[in-house]
């Protein structure tokens, strides 16, 4: 019997490190993959950043003063809301001078059916980011 309590405190013993090293293994992995998951925000804000420069160098030959600026604070936004918005806007003060454009009122409401499945589209696409 003192035989098999031995073995059996044994048994416990090496399960017991079994378990130790298991979970430190565990917690290795899981250090890792957090730092993985640091590295990959990084590269994901260093792109979201650069494509927000290279943005803002396109605008600043075609774009109004106001626009720059809302785009330029969009560097500090987690979510495209801001940017659906300034699209809207455009879109809709594109339509108005569409309106008040003299042409021919096909080729007028061509152009504001454009806008506006332009407009209905970018929405869709931010609805589904």
């Amino acid at each position: 019997m003192p035989e098999e309590e031995e073995s059996g405190i044994d048994e416990l013993m090496r399960l017991s490190q079994q378990f130790t090293r298991q979970q430190k293994e565990h917690d290795k992995q899981e250090r890792h993959r957090q730092e993985q998951g640091k590295k990959v925000k990084g590269v994901l804000q260093g792109l979201k950043d650069l494509n927000l420069s290279m943005a803002l160098s396109q605008l600043k030959d075609v774009a109004s003063p106001e626009v720059i600026t809302q785009v330029t604070a969009l560097k500090n936004k987690n979510d495209t809301e801001d940017l659906r918005k300034i699209i809207t806007n455009l879109v809709d003060e594109l339509e108005k001078r569409l309106n008040t454009a003299s042409g021919s009122k096909t080729e007028t409401t061509k152009l504001i059916n454009v806008t506006r499945t332009l407009s209905i589209l970018l929405d869709l696409y931010f609805s589904l980011q």
